[in-house]
């Protein structure tokens, strides 16, 4: 990339700020736009580069083709890369200006498309989640893969842990994926491999007890922390999980599932799930409380011998 070559970076999320950082510290950073409702990343972007010469752009999603079609004509902007960034560039632009939109997924194509791959890595225990830098078509993260770097994934890595890890990767990739850019095209992707998977919803984030415990003990890590967990429910009251795990089990009687096996301070709350498998709950958010240690449901009423159930 030439020396008067910069990148502009659109981002929505605090995922992207390592990667802008290591731009602006080789020098490559234009700009960062931001949606203008975004207070908090644009607040981090300002404290961070508002001193320093960067261009910062608060975009309306209104206006967002037309100032973009302004960028464009800055001969300065090599690349734009769109980092969490949530409108899709229209296929005019696109076509009229090829080899200079780039998108950075959070999550391995294409066996991981949609809006939230991080959050699926985890639900569906998947052995790696990584990055997937990819050229920006029509079709939603369909283009050709530049750069794909992946990471291993254990049963202790939670939503927010592995996007700490992603963010991090994202910007120690960049001096490989600028090469990239120079001299290769990308590898098409797969299409008879692809998934698309849509944020999650009530249902999606809500536990069903009928599942195993390392089935429900993936969901509320992936629920962590941005959701404050996974819903159940006792009698009408609805709660959250934010932190479990996987109990060796605890009684040879068969339990209905949802059943509270044991609930004290020092081994927790002990719960029945399928496949005569236990879950230990250690820590719950309530709208009443907040975050709590999972024993203090007894401050509610619940007790060894209840039920929890599905929403």
């Amino acid at each position: 990339m030439s020396s008067k070559h910069k990148i502009a970076v659109l981002c929505n999320n605090r995922l992207a700020i390592p990667a802008i950082q290591s731009l602006y510290s080789q020098e490559l950073l234009f700009g960062v736009g931001i949606p203008e409702g975004n207070a908090e990343v644009i607040e981090i972007i300002e404290n961070l580069f508002s001193k320093k010469n960067i261009n910062i752009f608060l975009l309306k999603k209104d206006t967002f083709e037309q100032d973009l079609e302004k960028l464009l004509q800055d001969n300065t902007i090599k690349y734009f890369f769109t980092m969490t960034f949530p409108w899709k560039i229209s296929e005019p632009i696109l076509r009229d200006n090829p080899g200079r939109f780039y998108n950075f997924h959070y999550g391995l194509l294409p066996e991981m498309r949609g809006v939230d791959p991080i959050f699926e890595a985890i639900r569906q225990q998947c052995p790696t989640s990584g990055i997937s830098v990819h050229a920006i078509e029509k079709k939603i993260d369909s283009g050709a893969i530049i750069l794909k770097k992946e990471i291993p994934l254990d049963n202790q890595i939670n939503h927010g842990i592995l996007c700490t890890y992603l963010s991090q990767l994202g910007a120690a990739i960049l001096p490989e994926l600028i090469t990239f850019l120079r001299f290769d095209k990308g590898v098409a992707q797969d299409d008879t491999k692809a998934k698309y998977f849509k944020r999650p919803d009530i249902s999606t984030v809500s536990i069903d007890w009928n599942q195993e415990a390392h089935t429900i003990d993936a969901l509320i890590r992936a629920c962590n922390p941005w959701n404050k967990g996974a819903y159940t429910r006792w009698n009408q009251w609805i709660f959250r999980i934010v932190e479990a795990s996987v109990a060796e089990s605890y009684s040879k009687q068969q339990h209905p599932t949802g059943y509270i096996i044991e609930m004290d301070e020092n081994t927790g709350v002990l719960v029945q799930c399928n496949n005569n498998t236990t879950l230990r709950i250690r820590f719950i958010y309530t709208d009443e409380t907040g975050f709590i240690s999972g024993h203090k449901l007894k401050n509610f009423g619940i007790n060894k011998g209840e039920h929890l159930l599905n929403l």
